[in-house]
């Protein structure tokens, strides 16, 4: 059983936008922003997907890491959500309209996804979001992005919602194992999955820049590149998110955070 503690935070995220940055700062926020705008979509539908696997879950123990991963993901969606209220404040009511519009079809990709869609497909859909996302919070924590509530609008949520990433990184992939179990589809499937999520974060980070009078260039840090090899780990038939070492710091990050949402 992984170690999941479902935390019930709220962030105030009033004023808490400024886009009045220099280039190289947008170009690293931008693209945050844009993951922010696809999670009131994106999570909504990983809670979907794993209410209709629980059905299929015969081991009890993975049936309730399900049920935490899901809670987490719920109080994860519902702060983005107010979070994306204030950044759509920030543009002209024309950019304001498209990003709705690029949320709107992200929202109908993702109903017809629930709905059509096999659950094989699904639990391989939420698979490959969480490899890619985990790969992306593991090279944060590595080189201390956490440490820098200031840097990102809506400060503590970033490292809030990354270490629980990191928290529950194996509950996804033990269900694809559960279930599933193909190495091929899982990469196959899985890759397919990952660059659908990307195209609407490039449009929604795209979107934005045009709005801020901005070109958006593509960061080359090295928390970047220490991004790109953990990610490239997950295509190994070998991989395992269990056997992932993980950087020193996360485990105070998520002891602050069971303290803020106990005194919630």
């Amino acid at each position: 059983m992984a170690e999941i503690t479902v935390r019930s935070i709220r962030f105030p995220f009033a004023g808490s936008v400024n886009l009045d940055r220099p280039g190289p700062e947008l170009d690293e926020i931008l693209p945050s922003l844009a993951l922010s705008m696809t999670m009131p979509y994106l999570e909504p539908y990983l809670i979907r997907t794993m209410k209709v696997a629980l059905k299929e879950i015969g081991d009890p123990v993975l049936a309730e890491d399900v049920r935490r991963f899901s809670q987490q993901e719920g109080h994860h969606f519902r702060n983005h959500a107010l979070l994306n209220d204030e950044i759509r404040e920030q543009f002209a009511a024309s950019i304001a309209e498209r990003l709705r519009g690029i949320e709107e079809a992200l929202e109908a990709d993702y109903q017809r996804f629930s709905r059509s869609k096999s659950l094989r497909f699904n639990v391989t859909y939420a698979e490959g979001f969480e490899a890619m996302t985990c790969a992306g919070a593991l090279a944060a924590a590595e080189y201390g992005a956490f440490d820098r509530p200031d840097m990102l609008p809506g400060g503590d949520i970033w490292a809030w919602h990354m270490a629980e990433e990191i928290e529950h990184r194996t509950v996804a992939f033990q269900v694809y194992e559960h279930l599933v179990g193909s190495y091929p589809y899982r990469i196959t499937v899985g890759t397919w999955s990952q660059l659908h999520y990307l195209r609407y974060t490039s449009r929604f980070a795209r979107c934005m820049a045009e709005g801020l009078g901005h070109k958006l260039r593509r960061p080359r840090s090295p928390m970047h590149r220490s991004a790109l090899r953990r990610y490239l780990r997950t295509w190994s038939p070998r991989y395992d998110p269990a056997k992932i070492e993980i950087p020193p710091g996360v485990d105070a990050l998520l002891a602050r955070f069971s303290k803020l949402a106990e005194a919630s």
